[in-house]
């Protein structure tokens, strides 16, 4: 029943492995609007690639827009993996496949917009799942980094060995609990991955360029200065908190009230920065995210 409603939603999946355009590719083929990711990292939004090589998850956070097992009462099992090649492969295949959808609207996209869109060059493996599951995803970024793209990948944290072992441009962990008691409320995981995220933090400073993101909700986890002593010990390059948003699957689990206004989100990130070596340095209203910096570990926030 997953895989049903997924592609009711416009996924393309191949066995464990799924590409959707993101909503953002759609404006900027239409309007000529780019992401925050453009924004802040310099990505082109009509050439990314939003992607999982991994449909399951550990986790069963209240605020993913995706469905999850418990939302229909059905378990996802991955049976076999698909070796790295195949993978890529199936990626790019799939990808070009929804950009053709483009190819009868020309005079409204543009031919050079187009052609750049059938030629990506960036990979976010944040679609839906959690990419580290996928046994030879070392070897997956490695294809792509090697072919030319650059590559985001977004993971929960759990699986620490794989994460210090991972050499993507740039490594997103998700931190949307403050502790244990937060972490299965929200996150609603075992309590060992707590500890594993928590030994997670503690290698991001060996990673030449990450990230953390903080997904806020309204009253459950908006007391950000529980979270600056977690931020400070894993030193990352970038922060991003970003509010929650009421779209999908999401919306059975919470209200919209739990979203917050983009003035909101700016006066938390203002608090990180009043406590910590995080300085704000790019906002987006349209997301509702504020991007910070690490003041002793600064870096070009555009990817060259």
């Amino acid at each position: 029943m997953i895989y049903q409603i997924l592609r009711k939603q416009r996924y393309q999946i191949y066995k464990h492995v799924a590409v959707k355009l993101c909503g953002w590719l759609k404006k900027k083929m239409l309007e000529d609007k780019d992401c925050y990711k453009s924004k802040f990292y310099g990505i082109e939004t009509h050439r990314c690639i939003q992607c999982t090589p991994s449909l399951i998850c550990q986790q069963s956070c209240i605020f993913c827009w995706r469905v999850l097992p418990e939302d229909v009462g059905e378990d996802l099992e991955i049976e076999e993996w698909l070796e790295p090649e195949v993978v890529y492969n199936k990626i790019l295949e799939m990808q070009k496949k929804a950009i053709m959808g483009y190819k009868g609207i020309l005079d409204r996209v543009g031919e050079k917009k187009f052609n750049e869109a059938l030629n990506p060059k960036h990979v976010a493996l944040s679609l839906a799942g959690e990419p580290t599951l996928y046994p030879y995803i070392d070897e997956l970024i490695n294809l792509f980094n090697k072919r030319g793209f650059t590559t985001f990948i977004v993971s929960n944290g759990i699986l620490t060995e794989v994460i210090e072992k991972i050499k993507p441009t740039q490594l997103y962990v998700s931190l949307d609990a403050y502790d244990l008691e937060s972490y299965k409320r929200i996150c609603r995981g075992k309590d060992e991955y707590w500890e594993s995220i928590l030994n997670t933090l503690n290698i991001l400073h060996k990673k030449e360029r990450s990230c953390i993101r903080t997904t806020l909700i309204r009253g459950l986890n908006t007391d950000i200065e529980k979270f600056i002593e977690l931020y400070e010990l894993a030193d990352v390059n970038f922060i991003e908190l970003k509010s929650y948003m009421h779209v999908g699957f999401s919306q059975k689990r919470l209200k919209k009230e739990h979203m917050l206004e983009h003035k909101e989100v700016l006066e938390l990130a203002k608090i990180v920065e009043e406590n910590s070596k995080y300085k704000i340095v790019d906002e987006s209203e349209d997301s509702r995210v504020v991007l910070l910096m690490n003041e002793e570990r600064k870096i070009d926030k555009k990817i060259k």
